[in-house]
């Protein structure tokens, strides 16, 4: 395989799919249009037992919160209240979603810079978990239950304070410490009005250790906030957890590779490959110590807290491909193998180009019938709107032999953050559609997803 080949991390379910069923992605393609997402929530299901795992393996009381703002499908807020998970939330629209699928108010925490009054009421009147962002956030909330209580049977409104331990002061999120200790004083002086049920963070990046230094910080705000006789025994370290799409030579090959059409530069890429993703990242961060030596978990557990945890990106690990059909091809001018193919959609169905950055693991060319020559090309695929800088695929992709009409594109492990973030009905293309996938072995069953 070339080395300028980026060869997907492949779930063994989405390979029999591309393999044993090939013939049903054409079906679907041809039958619902293309781009057109497949989903899979059976393997959303695995990745929930992973971070279970790992969470049970250290005896700790937990609460895993689906962030639902990672994909905008309807199946894995159900699948998430099957498994008894709660949702994050950050919008009026995503809490009436998480309360359609079947989710308890109880369950959806809501997350967000300062909330809208509407939003802040819903939370309230359905006794949901609101991260307190800001001083001027906290006194809105405790305004808006002073005056709706009668109407929720004196009921106070459920907080996490949203805290900053990091260091790096430009985020624009959590209360610095000088704050909290004006938050934790309205609490005590609002007790009728509030529930500090703990502290919440949620950093960026993804190293472990820091994620692991927050929890020990967190846990000295519980002992702070419980010295006031508050009673607070809640932690939410928020998502973050990294996941692999690539393996780490292939990486390494992928940070090397320079050849992107019209010698496009970019800034940097998402890590796609870590050493530890997923629930290994997890198990890392409980075992950071704090100055004393005692780790993480042990921190929690000697509190008697709950951890809580609002993954995306690594429950939808490998849950989800999206395919384009390709609708033609032209040779690039001064080369002898560099084309490039015009795909279905647009780049907005592969939101990697909304960070000005690339989608780096190679996607998967599919065709009824393979060429009785095949000659190795070169492919960047762009899409099928008028915009120069439209591109799906900025990288010229090495493949066997050269795309043609109705041959399907499949991008893999494109559920999380990828295939809807930004999608629009530009040159009023519709929406792609999606549809759910699940094996009984040894037959696939599939419906069209809202």
């Amino acid at each position: 395989m070339s080395k300028e080949h980026f060869t997907a991390i492949t779930h063994p379910l989405v390979e029999q799919l591309l393999d044993t069923h090939k013939e049903k992605m054409f079906e679907w393609a041809y039958g619902l249009g293309a781009p057109l997402h497949v989903l899979f929530p059976q393997i959303f299901a695995e990745n929930v037992a992973r971070i279970t795992s790992v969470l049970t393996t250290h005896q700790l009381k937990h609460q895993i919160l689906y962030a639902k703002k990672a994909n905008k499908s309807q199946c894995f807020i159900t699948q998430s209240c099957a498994l008894g998970l709660g949702v994050d939330v950050a919008s009026i629209e995503e809490f009436e979603l998480a309360l359609a699928g079947g989710v308890c108010g109880e369950k959806i925490g809501v997350s967000g810079p300062h909330k809208s009054r509407v939003l802040l009421t819903l939370a309230i009147r359905h006794n949901a978990l609101v991260a307190i962002d800001s001083l001027n956030e906290l006194k809105s909330a405790i305004e808006i239950v002073r005056h709706t209580q009668h109407a929720t049977q004196n009921m106070p409104i459920r907080i996490l304070l949203r805290v900053h331990p990091s260091k790096d002061t430009n985020s624009r999120f959590g209360l610095v410490h000088a704050e909290i200790e004006e938050a934790l004083s309205y609490c005590v002086e609002y007790k009728n009005h509030t529930l500090l049920q703990g502290f919440s963070c949620h950093l960026s990046g993804y190293n472990t250790q820091q994620r692991g230094q927050a929890i020990h910080y967190m846990c000295d705000c519980i002992n702070r906030a419980n010295h006031l006789n508050l009673n607070a025994d809640v932690i939410n370290i928020g998502g973050g957890l990294p996941i692999s799409y690539l393996e780490s030579t292939q990486w390494q090959d992928a940070l090397d590779y320079e050849y992107f059409h019209k010698n496009r530069q970019f800034s940097g890429f998402y890590p796609y490959h870590c050493a530890q993703p997923g629930a290994d990242a997890l198990a890392q961060i409980l075992l950071t110590p704090n100055q004393a030596g005692q780790t993480a978990a042990d921190a929690i557990n000697s509190l008697s807290l709950t951890l809580m945890l609002e993954p995306g990106r690594a429950l939808l690990d490998q849950a989800g491909v999206s395919l384009f059909s390709v609708q033609g091809s032209k040779p690039l001018h001064g080369t002898s193998d560099c084309h490039i193919a015009t795909l279905s959609g647009t780049s907005l169905s592969l939101s990697e180009q909304w960070f000005n950055s690339e989608f780096l693991p190679s996607p998967r060319l599919l065709s009824k019938a393979t060429p009785s020559s095949p000659s190795p090309v070169r492919v960047a695929f762009g899409s099928a709107t008028c915009l120069e800088d439209d591109m799906i695929s900025w990288r010229y992709i090495p493949l066997p032999h050269l795309p043609t009409g109705h041959d399907l594109m499949v991008y893999i492990n494109t559920a999380g953050y990828q295939m809807d973030s930004n999608e629009s009905e530009f040159h009023s293309m519709p929406i792609p559609r999606k549809i759910t996938v699940r094996w009984d072995s040894p037959n696939i069953h599939w419906q069209l997803e809202r």
